[in-house]
């Protein structure tokens, strides 16, 4: 039998393990690691538009069309990112797609499309919808992308930035944002069932109505390919995350705030009004009963069941491994593993040893 070594995976499972998901400052700091690869497929693209409904019941349906289509055609390790139910009963799609040729993705959708165009009464689609594919190992490239979807992305205006920093169009708006408020939740992957997809429908519109809603599909475990899920349960992440399809997430920020800096400072009112909107919103969702379950790097900051909520049955493992490997709270972090036994700042222990 060959020795340990460094290897934490052998000579320390259970600080490995925990290390995995067990949340950003936990449990030390990592200075290396070694990361598995796997192999670009030929093709990466995407499908970009929007639709906006007639009536709060075009809406409606049109959501529920768009949760079918998805649990027919796209709930499949091709398809990923998100789409954006807006306030104003707009719907945007600004999906990516690994694998598949230009072709093959406009096939696809093609009777989408032609749902929609057959009802010009109840929806108008913001120009013509964008279904395109280029070389997977493009899908980074600065150069490639200026060349072929300069509107896809924002160079780096300042003076000596490397010609390779970019921000994406659709996220750029988010940099320096001060943020009003931010949850997340996973949406099991039962709701695509057709029993209960109009049960989600109902759910996404109702909160909608209240803020813009973001489902993110790549987040979602669910439909995955049995390797990765078998090494996703072998993380301190929460479990949930295994069956969820997406991962919803209702945010509002405004522009960059400093405090104490004239003409700069944030709104506090408007952030209070965003945040009450955001709850509002996320409560519809919570209708649906869903179990305990956020992703621990985009979550509420206030979340109050956040044990459960990023972990999960892994919890009391957790707790187990930070009392064997941190007993005195060296490594402190808001809502990390055994923070309850701390004052907010970290430095006064509330519980005994």
């Amino acid at each position: 039998m060959q020795p340990c070594g460094t290897n934490w995976s052998c000579s320390e499972p259970e600080l490995f393990w925990a290390l995995k998901g067990g949340g950003g400052g936990s449990f030390g700091v990592v200075t290396r690691l070694t990361l598995k690869t796997h192999d670009l497929a030929d093709w990466a693209g995407g499908v970009f538009f929007s639709v906006k409904a007639m009536s709060g019941e075009a809406y409606r349906d049109l959501i529920l069309a768009f949760i079918r289509f998805y649990a027919e055609k796209l709930f499949n390790p091709h398809w990923g990112e998100s789409i954006w139910l807006r306030r104003d009963d707009t719907l945007s799609f600004s999906l990516v797609s690994s694998g598949l040729d230009r072709a093959a993705a406009q096939a696809l959708w093609q009777p989408f499309f032609d749902w929609i165009r057959a009802s010009p009464q109840d929806y108008r689609l913001s120009g013509t919808p964008l279904v395109t594919a280029a070389p997977a190992r493009n899908f980074w490239d600065a150069e490639y992308l200026k060349a072929h979807a300069p509107g896809a992305i924002i160079s780096d205006p300042r003076p000596g930035a490397a010609p390779d920093d970019f921000s994406w169009n659709g996220d750029h708006d988010q940099i320096g944002a001060f943020w009003h408020g931010y949850i997340s939740t996973w949406l099991p992957s039962s709701l695509l069932e057709p029993t209960q997809q109009s049960r989600l429908a109902d759910a996404l519109f109702a909160a909608s109505q209240h803020w813009t809603t973001v489902l993110q599909f790549n987040k979602g475990l669910a439909g995955a390919p049995p390797e990765a899920i078998a090494a996703s349960r072998d993380t301190a992440t929460n479990p949930t995350v295994l069956d969820a399809f997406a991962l919803a997430i209702i945010g509002a920020f405004g522009p960059p705030a400093y405090p104490g800096i004239p003409g700069h400072e944030p709104n506090l009112a408007e952030a209070r009004n965003d945040s009450a909107s955001v709850r509002n919103a996320m409560d519809e969702l919570r209708k649906l009963d869903l179990a305990p379950g956020a992703y621990l790097s985009e979550s509420d900051y206030f979340e109050k069941e956040w044990q459960r909520a990023y972990w999960g049955s892994n919890y009391p493992r957790l707790r187990a491994a930070k009392a064997k490997y941190d007993p005195d709270g060296l490594f402190f972090a808001h809502h990390g593993v055994g923070s309850e036994d701390w004052s907010a700042d970290g430095f006064e222990r509330l519980t005994a040893n």
